[in-house]
């Protein structure tokens, strides 16, 4: 009897700490049957590699504070996680700015190569970001690694492009910003204001894509540690109880340029959520608060709701949204915590003290 209660707990948390682990994986890039898929090369890579072998990041942004790879040399590669909806071919481009029209990329699917894109289009300047020609490539069903090797030095990298054969380049989706772009703003530095969080509740009305917040980090040298971490969970009848779950997306972002526009991919249903941005504990951290309100999010002080406030959020939507957001939920009466993450914590401490318990009678 007492084998298969230890046994049981044992399974317990082995089954709690596994989803710990899945709940921290980032999510791959679903590649759309129906339509075009749109890859942020310097944001949803999951491995940059230099023409050495060594991990180096080049990241820039240009006018509009997007991010994109600066300065590509040859031999250069850029690995991301797809999951493909349908197997079919499919038309690949590279969205780049660049004077020279002579870029070969070479196309790697799980680790074998497919095909050569030899670029005849030129760009009209080094950040006018310009589609390259297409190479047809077949995908199947499921889970992949596609990885784009640069040929050619020189390059500025921005979207990979992934089109069904057959179909039109196009609905890569539209960009709504959740703020009054002419009130005066601040940057809210989290660590010089004594605070742990500042969250985002906003209503969304399509299915989003991504989510960008516009962060400076005060000029900050290469020796100082900053960051910022992202975790959005779906909106929970209270905001105790909404962050008390377990988060749908998250990204932690190291070392970003100044005023740049932070990205975080999501591919998450239309609704109620709330947006939880940390850094943890590092200085030079944080983000553009403008001084006006606005109808369609609610910015929190550590859970504390202030009033006059948006942030600079941009929900980036799979198809053109609905214009009426609709009120925010309100704060329900507090709950006991019931989140995912919570159940994970009891799990782990039941199994860990009935371990313990049991070994302590077997050596009695």
């Amino acid at each position: 009897m007492k084998k298969t209660v230890l046994l049981v707990l044992a399974v317990v948390l082995l089954l709690s700490l596994t989803a710990v682990s899945q709940a921290q994986e980032s999510p791959v890039i679903t590649v759309y049957k129906d339509k075009t898929t749109k890859i942020i090369m310097a944001v949803q890579y999951t491995e940059y590699k230099d023409n050495s072998g060594d991990v180096q990041l080049i990241i820039a942004h240009d006018d509009d504070r997007d991010l994109y790879f600066d300065g590509v040399r040859a031999g250069d590669s850029f690995t991301y996680s797809i999951n493909v909806e349908e197997t079919d071919k499919y038309e690949l481009r590279i969205s780049f700015g660049w004077l020279d029209s002579t870029g070969k990329y070479t196309i790697v699917v799980d680790g074998e190569e497919v095909g050569i894109l030899e670029n005849t289009i030129a760009s009209t300047g080094w950040r006018n970001w310009t589609n390259s020609d297409p190479i047809s490539i077949e995908l199947t069903k499921g889970e992949h690694t596609l990885t784009i090797v640069n040929g050619t030095p020189g390059p500025n990298l921005k979207y990979v492009l992934l089109t069904p054969e057959g179909k039109e380049v196009g609905d890569l989706g539209t960009s709504v910003h959740l703020y009054d772009g002419s009130a005066s703003g601040t940057p809210w530095n989290l660590k010089d204001n004594n605070l742990s969080s500042i969250a985002i509740q906003f209503n969304a009305t399509s299915f989003i894509k991504s989510l960008k917040l516009s962060a400076p980090n005060w000029m900050a040298t290469p020796d100082i540690d900053y960051e910022l971490e992202f975790k959005l969970y779906k909106w929970n009848g209270s905001f105790a109880k909404t962050v008390s779950g377990t988060s749908v997306a998250s990204r932690v972002f190291e070392k970003y340029p100044d005023n740049t526009w932070l990205y975080m991919p999501v591919n998450v249903e239309a609704g109620e959520y709330v947006l939880v941005v940390t850094n943890n504990g590092t200085p030079n951290s944080g983000f553009y608060i403008k001084n006006k309100a606005h109808e369609s999010q609610r910015v929190y002080f550590d859970g504390v709701v202030k009033e006059n406030m948006a942030a600079e959020l941009i929900i980036g939507y799979a198809s053109t949204p609905e214009t009426d957001y609709g009120p925010l939920s309100e704060d329900t009466p507090e709950n006991p915590e019931t989140g995912d993450s919570v159940a994970v914590y009891l799990l782990v401490v039941v199994a860990t003290f009935g371990l313990a318990f049991l070994k302590k009678r077997q050596d009695a």
